[in-house]
């Protein structure tokens, strides 16, 4: 006759046997965790270095195959983007490109208008100086005016201001006769090896 008490089966013959259909899982057996690591340990002893090796393939074969994969994954977002296709917003969409274009457009060709309008101004101005040169040289006043700048009043008898003469840095010192410059001037090496006995 069987009894049952606290998982333990008991038989006729005396003998108790643990019931193993329904182990109590409230106590953990440490001797589990032993055993789990004492295989894992025996396995990377045994074949440590094949993991490693196969780690380290793996590894080189998804460095090599990413690429692969990024791109399979593109294809398959823009099949996804093109089956969502809404032709609507892709008109609405290249419409507003279309303005936008336009609008830089119309604003680069009036940048280039203005600019054409400065340099027809700026060729107006010299073709008209030229022309006063013209005429100044016709009246016997010379030709191109060394003060173009300083424009003189001639009715008032102001005359052409003199160029002031440049101040020299340092007085008496000519670089190409080797005076004047203090004690810091070049002299030659002295000729000749060592004079030894010999």
């Amino acid at each position: 006759m069987e009894e049952q008490q606290g998982g333990v089966i008991g038989d006729e013959g005396g003998q108790w046997v643990e019931d193993v259909a329904h182990p109590d899982l409230s106590q953990k057996d440490p001797t589990i965790v032993q055993d789990t690591y004492k295989i894992v340990r025996g396995l990377l002893t045994q074949y440590g270095w094949l993991v490693l090796f196969v780690i380290i393939v793996l590894m080189y074969l998804k460095s090599k195959l990413n690429p692969y994969l990024e791109q399979y994954r593109r294809k398959r977002e823009n099949a996804t983007s093109q089956a969502s296709y809404n032709p609507d917003v892709a008109l609405s969409r290249q419409e507003a490109m279309e303005q936008a274009r336009l609008r830089m457009q119309q604003r680069q060709d009036a940048l280039a208008a203005q600019y054409a309008e400065e340099q027809r101004k700026r060729e107006e101005a010299k073709r008209q100086e030229k022309i006063d040169e013209w005429e100044k040289l016709q009246k016997g006043k010379g030709y191109h005016s060394k003060t173009k700048g300083h424009q003189t009043n001639e009715a008032s008898g102001e005359s052409k201001p003199k160029p002031q003469p440049k101040k020299r840095l340092r007085d008496g010192f000519n670089p190409m006769t080797g005076q004047g410059g203090g004690s810091s001037r070049w002299r030659p090496s002295p000729r000749g090896g060592a004079r030894g006995g010999g």
